[in-house]
């Protein structure tokens, strides 16, 4: 019989705990309040959502190189550079669909292929 490989990305309830899922709801609760209005919400929420997603990816795949500086410092340098064209792009253009955050999902080849030539040998 073969054996089962176990997923990294396995959910488990037991490990939810209560900051989570105050925090959660607070986030959008605090939002409310404030006045913060749904393009802005989107924008903004939807770049840290995928932007978590798209490095959470990417760091979670890398982690034979964690004790290697040469990838820790690529990174914080990817992640810089992700950030401010981001922060640029949305600070001009007025509507911003959520769906629009997709792209980065493109920025993952070349944040590979990087990896794979900077933490070589």
């Amino acid at each position: 019989m073969p054996k089962k490989i176990r997923s990294v990305w396995n959910f488990d309830s037991n490990h939810l705990t209560w900051p989570y899922v105050v925090a959660i709801p607070g986030v959008f609760l605090i939002a409310a309040i404030i006045g913060i209005v749904a393009g802005d919400f989107i924008r903004w929420g939807g770049l840290v959502l995928f932007t978590t997603f798209i490095f959470g990816f990417f760091i979670n795949d890398s982690r034979r190189y964690f004790r290697e500086r040469r990838f820790w410092l690529l990174t914080a340098s990817l992640f810089g550079v992700h950030v401010a064209a981001f922060l640029a792009i949305l600070w001009r253009i007025d509507e911003w669909k959520l769906l629009w955050f997709m792209v980065m999902i493109l920025e993952l080849p070349p944040f590979v292929l990087l990896r794979n030539l900077v933490c070589q040998g």
